[in-house]
């Protein structure tokens, strides 16, 4: 008859015991992380944080529904950022009590005066700046977080390329409503190299001598209706 064994568990206390004489300490202190926390821009460039607004740079309400994630450091400092990019937008030492506006005067100034002078700066790299202005600012409407670098790009398409093909670009991407900058330079590249002729050259027609005269006379021969209505209905002409 087999034997049966029986093993005993094992006893916590017991086991910590053994294995404490293994552990190390941890010196580094963990941090746990941040919670998530948005708020939505208001028109006034502000948000609301426990009964205070907090100014952001003019400009980041951009007339839709923006929101921007914010954080409290140990220093007692709001911290606002970009959701997207996690640029930091702006810092405000805690306001206390309620009702209060905390604002940076820095935010005050508009920063789209120095876009405007940047578009207008790129469109007169253009044949006809008049032409580029409407493209570019379409570009600004449609990319504004992005514009200084949208206008970098297209400034580097523009490098060595002549009128033409700018021309052509300017003209290629807005009837195609292709309003980003690397559909501008992709344009650009297409038109910088030479194009190829697509015709296919024809051999030339020789012309019947003056000794041919009468080949240009001569006339095929008529036959009548009947002769074609006797063979299709199986008849002899």
């Amino acid at each position: 008859m087999p034997r049966c064994i029986i093993q005993r568990k094992k006893i916590p206390a017991e086991v910590f015991a053994l294995e404490r004489e293994h552990l190390r300490p941890v010196h580094t202190k963990i941090n746990p992380l941040p919670s998530s926390i948005t708020r939505t821009v208001r028109k006034d460039n502000t948000i609301w944080y426990e009964g205070n607004r907090y100014s952001v740079p003019l400009g980041t309400y951009d007339g839709i529904d923006k929101r921007v994630g914010i954080q409290v450091t140990e220093a007692s400092q709001l911290k606002i950022y970009d959701v997207e990019t996690g640029q930091v937008l702006a810092e405000h030492p805690l306001g206390s009590g309620s009702g209060k506006l905390i604002q940076n005067t820095n935010h005050k100034r508009d920063r789209t005066k120095g876009i405007a002078a940047y578009i207008q700066t790129v469109a007169e790299a253009f044949p006809v700046p008049e032409t580029a202005v409407p493209f570019l600012h379409e570009i600004y409407k449609r990319k504004p977080r992005y514009i200084r670098d949208q206008l970098q790009l297209i400034g580097r398409a523009l490098e060595g390329a002549d009128s033409k093909a700018m021309e052509k670009a300017l003209h290629y991407c807005v009837k195609h409503r292709l309003y980003r900058a690397t559909d501008f330079a992709d344009a650009v590249e297409h038109y910088k190299r030479p194009q190829q002729q697509t015709s296919v050259s024809q051999p030339p027609v020789k012309p019947l001598m003056d000794t041919d005269t009468k080949k240009r006379q001569v006339k095929p021969q008529v036959r009548d209706f009947s002769a074609y209505k006797a063979i299709l209905s199986g008849g002899q002409r």
